[in-house]
């Protein structure tokens, strides 16, 4: 295809999560949003408090697979997405994959979203 452009991306709206299988990993939510406005930040980008002000929006969605075995929520993954204005995939990460959600913390999943997320730009 065609070359596309480079975009600037200054500011980013961060996305509450989405999808989440289970109210344990729902309310995992305020963790996934403030971590990634703290790893955006330290990577120079400004956290936009509206869609419409931003760049970008960074998008959190979690994927589970089916429930097996009587165990009420089987594994699960998360991908942030960061999508430009026009609706362009900038950047994708697999902040958690196929991992049995009864093995995830709020700080495990902070710690994963730092990690993951760090690679913006690199």
């Amino acid at each position: 295809g065609p070359d596309v452009p480079p975009v600037l991306v200054r500011s980013v709206y961060v996305q509450e999560a989405t999808g989440a299988p289970s109210p344990s990993l729902a309310l995992c939510g305020d963790v996934i949003h403030d971590t990634s406005v703290r790893v955006l930040q330290s990577r120079g980008y400004v956290a936009a408090t509206e869609p419409a002000g931003a760049d970008a929006i960074l998008y959190a969605a979690w994927y589970a697979r089916p429930v097996s075995a009587g165990i009420p929520v089987g594994k699960v993954s998360l991908r942030l997405t960061l999508v430009d204005r026009s609706g362009r995939v900038l950047g994708s990460f697999v902040v958690i994959s196929d991992v049995q959600a009864s093995f995830l913390s709020k700080e495990r999943i902070a710690d994963l979203v730092r990690e993951q997320l760090g690679m913006l730009g690199r």
